[in-house]
């Protein structure tokens, strides 16, 4: 019982840092996904700015 306790210690802190690697390579590309904003041309913005 003593050796499956440890296996299992061993095992879920592997796992924990397999999930906090997972994450942190994947935060960046869902920030970008989520808050990249198009260029707007110069156009529209003038357009905006003199109304």
């Amino acid at each position: 019982m003593k050796k499956l306790m440890n296996f299992a210690r061993k095992a879920s802190t592997a796992l924990a840092a397999l999930a906090l690697i997972v994450a942190t390579t994947s935060v960046p590309s869902a920030c970008y996904h989520w808050f990249a904003q198009p260029v707007e041309p110069e156009e529209l913005r003038e357009l905006v700015n003199n109304e």
